[in-house]
């Protein structure tokens, strides 16, 4: 099921950040050009991306510009885990609807090898 989340872009840092109103982030950790915001439970409440117009082209194949992120006001984004990795899909309605699936490992996960 997907949740509703905020959208904010900042054009001269090139940074688009998705966030939920209902929820308050306790944490947060770096991804590469994401930064991940999580509740105590672990939860998703929040992804900053960086180098948003480059990162989002490279992993979608639609050329975006800082312009076309200004338009972003809302995303859904839906989380599945799977043993140690979360898959975060992201739908941010633009002039066409934008669709980009991450995948990063989940925040409360230890690996039977390495315990």
């Amino acid at each position: 099921m997907a949740s509703r989340f905020k959208a904010d872009y900042d054009p001269d840092e090139d940074i688009l950040y998705l966030y939920s109103e209902k929820n308050k982030s306790k944490g947060s950790i770096e991804f590469g050009e994401i930064v991940i915001d999580f509740t105590a439970k672990g939860d998703i409440v929040g992804l900053e991306i960086f180098d948003a117009s480059h990162y989002l082209s490279e992993i979608t194949n639609h050329r975006l510009t800082k312009n076309s992120l200004l338009k972003a006001s809302t995303a859904n984004l839906s989380f599945l885990k799977k043993r140690g990795t979360t898959i975060i899909k992201m739908v941010i309605p633009l002039e066409e609807e934008l669709a980009a699936t991450i995948a990063i490992q989940n925040l409360n996960y230890r690996s039977p090898l390495s315990a």
